[in-house]
């Protein structure tokens, strides 16, 4: 069953199909082989159906409820209520009193919660390994890692048993599993979502983020749930990307990272399928210049080998302590090993961001959006059993920066290596260009079949 939503409202708007026949469909799904190492819990099926029952009786609401009858999933650090809390790890689990702002703002517009997906254990991995839950299965080799840590909920996506799903991104988490599950990835910048109710990785950046099959439906659903929140201490008063942004009244200028700072490993495939996605680009009569990347990766090693690594033990360094038997080991040195970082550390790096913001202001005035590689290359489970560390590393290289300097971003498919496993590209740009981005995301993905170069990205 196609679950996509603008699939599902047309089906709904047509009444061929309810919002209990596909609660009922998905239900059935989800013992299924490729739901192996999803889910770490799932909705009891009595509640999900009479939710999706209290649904058909109001198709008559269906344009006032904008998300009516889609089903969702939720990354296992972020809290439903009434549902157990994990982050991955069996022994910090809690029962939620109440729900995220943003799970409930999209109950309240009629989504239907199915249940909360696997993760790399505190949101600290980019690998989708790091759990004892088992690995979420990549739905298109099982031999390679789904990426993470928001890994149950791309496959959750990429298999049908969500319309949508809630992941989280702090370097990476919302765009990596895009990349290797073949789904759209979305990632506003940090404080268009509530913070509320999650487990935090990194409480100074963090951001809720989304994944659909196509970039429109997941910028659908972030116009409905992006809000401030006056009981969020991180929310804005007022934030770029709650308003719709007019549309530059010339071509699209994009940039892209010089080819000497281009990394992919030793990866002659995907190096090739990226260089196929700038020429993908250029059909569509966007600019493309090269420019340097190294602003933005001064700020990688910030996130799993410096001092931001202390906001983890901030967040759960204290249950750590108290449980020295719980924990993925990987997980566990690293939250704790943050320790040996000073408060002048700390210091140091939030100036190395503010240095750097300022050092792209004239970047970002002459560019409309940056396209890179989502990763370098792609990773079997037994390379990441072999190097956890580096592999990990390696996934971040193009996205750990984003989020400490307030970056939008969405990834996307662009095209299959020859193991069957996709592999994806990301724009990137400021709060208030998430509009242009799922625009140009969206041209990028047709392109292959327009007959005409696209002169202009409407916004």
């Amino acid at each position: 069953m196609n679950l996509a939503p603008r699939h599902l409202r047309t089906a709904y708007r047509n009444r061929t199909l309810r919002p209990s026949d596909v609660v009922a469909h998905v239900l059935s799904r989800l013992a299924d082989d490729d739901q192996s190492g999803v889910w770490i819990s799932t909705v009891e099926p009595a509640q999900a159906l009479a939710a999706a029952r209290a649904l058909d009786a109001r198709i008559g609401e269906i344009e006032r409820l904008p998300l009516y009858g889609l089903v969702f999933s939720v990354k296992d650090c972020i809290d439903v209520a009434g549902e157990p809390t994990t982050s991955a790890c069996p022994e910090f689990g809690y029962v939620a009193e109440s729900s995220s702002p943003v799970v409930a703002d999209a109950i309240a517009a009629g989504a239907i919660y199915v249940g909360k997906t696997n993760m790399d254990q505190f949101a600290t991995g980019l690998v989708g390994v790091r759990t004892p839950y088992g690995i979420a299965r990549n739905p298109h080799n099982p031999s390679y890692i789904p990426g993470g840590s928001s890994s149950g909920a791309a496959v959750s996506v990429a298999t049908d048993t969500s319309s949508f799903a809630f992941g989280t991104d702090t370097g990476g988490s919302g765009r990596v599993p895009a990349s290797y599950c073949g789904v759209t990835g979305f990632k506003p910048a940090p404080g268009a979502f509530s913070q509320r109710g999650m487990v935090y990785a990194c409480r100074s950046f963090d951001t809720i983020s989304l994944y659909t099959r196509e970039p429109q439906d997941a910028y659908d659903v972030y116009r409905v749930l992006a809000r401030p929140d006056p009981e969020d201490s991180f929310s804005p008063i007022d934030f770029p990307g709650w308003h719709e942004q007019p549309s530059p009244a010339r071509p699209l200028r994009l940039a892209t990272p010089r080819h000497d700072q281009l990394k992919f490993f030793g990866n002659a495939e995907t190096e090739s399928l990226f260089a196929a996605a700038l020429e993908k680009l250029g059909r569509l009569g966007l600019p493309i210049a090269p420019a340097d990347f190294a602003p933005f990766t001064s700020i990688n090693d910030l996130m799993f080998l410096g001092p931001f690594l202390a906001e983890r033990d901030a967040s759960v360094g204290a249950f750590l302590d108290a449980h020295p038997q719980a924990g993925v080991q990987i997980v566990r040195d690293l939250v704790t090993g943050s320790r040996r970082f000073s408060a002048a550390d700390a210091y140091r790096a939030l100036y190395r961001v503010k240095d750097v913001q300022r050092s792209l202001r004239d970047f970002w005035q002459a560019h409309d959006a940056l396209v890179v590689p989502t990763v370098g290359t792609v990773l079997r489970i037994e390379d990441v059993a072999r190097d956890p560390l580096t592999s990990n590393f390696n996934n971040g290289y193009y996205t750990n920066y984003a989020n400490p300097l307030g970056l939008a971003a969405i990834a996307v498919p662009n095209a299959m290596t020859g193991a069957g496993v996709p592999y994806g590209v990301t724009f990137l740009a400021p709060a208030g260009r998430e509009r242009l981005l799922t625009d140009l995301a969206g041209a990028f993905m047709g392109a292959a079949s327009r007959p005409e170069p696209l002169r202009r990205v409407a916004i």
